[in-house]
């Protein structure tokens, strides 16, 4: 049980830091203007594929 209370410990704080990272890195994408143009670029693709 102790081994499970130690790796519980070690484990959810590199959970929780990886799902700020992640928001974090998305929000500067989504903010940025390379972000924007690969956005644009996407759906451009996108609009082309469905016709």
């Amino acid at each position: 049980m102790e081994i499970f209370m130690g790796l519980v410990i070690y484990i959810i704080p590199f959970i929780v830091l990886y799902f700020v990272i992640a928001a974090g890195v998305k929000k500067g994408l989504d903010n940025s203007e390379v972000g924007r143009m690969i956005t644009e670029k996407y759906d451009e693709k996108n609009k082309v594929n469905k016709k």
